[in-house]
């Protein structure tokens, strides 16, 4: 995973700099992670949904550090632990494509290949057509679109199109979600403080 990390620190460099309200929150995974040693080293696994999807997301992403970070990853393929989320909502209708089309690999963090102990992140790729239903969760976070467009809504704010090498940041408590449309979609995302509290959908 040598690309990968070392993408991701740069790219969380470039957004630390950054004049949106997600900068704060990058600067502080540059203060928290322990970029100098790997602390665990997980078997390779791979799931549909990024067998099907991870070379076209990455020819979505743009020329910007984010769109970096997306190349590192194709190029670390073969050494990456991919999963899936959200098994205790298998039987739910409403997440049932979310369940089939939605996988995340983990970078650093408690758990992570790169030490953090209050703070994750990782990368997720989520299908075409996949709702991500609304949901909300303690921690603070910062996302960062590798490639794919895709519509993104957070809290009573209106719904917004997002595109390679935007950086959004969500405050804790204020629920959001995302939706694909023809595209599949490649982010990076981070749960700053409280990482072991789990997200809660939000149906209405």
């Amino acid at each position: 995973m040598k690309h990968t990390i070392n993408a991701l620190k740069k790219m969380c460099e470039w957004a630390a700099e950054s004049n949106t309200d997600a900068a704060k929150g990058y600067a502080t995974i540059l203060e928290r992670v322990d970029w100098s040693k790997r602390q665990l080293t997980e078997e390779p696994k791979t799931v549909p949904v990024v067998n099907k999807y991870l070379k076209q997301c990455v020819e979505l992403a743009g020329d910007n550090p984010l769109g970096d970070l997306g190349r590192a990853l194709l190029k670390d393929s073969e050494s990456l632990h991919w999963f899936t989320m959200y098994q205790s909502y298998k039987d739910d209708k409403r997440t049932a494509v979310l369940h089939k089309n939605y996988a995340v690999l983990r970078l650093t963090g408690p758990k992570g290949s790169w030490f953090s102990d209050n703070l994750t992140t990782a990368i997720s790729i989520q299908g075409p057509n996949t709702w991500y239903p609304p949901h909300a969760h303690r921690q603070r976070e910062v996302y960062g679109v590798i490639g794919g467009a895709s519509e993104w809504l957070r809290g009573s704010e209106p719904i917004v199109a997002r595109k390679s090498g935007e950086v959004i940041y969500h405050p804790s408590g204020v629920r959001h979600a995302t939706w694909t449309q023809e595209e599949p979609l490649m982010c990076f995302a981070s749960w700053i403080d409280g990482t072991q509290t789990p997200s809660v959908f939000v149906w209405e």
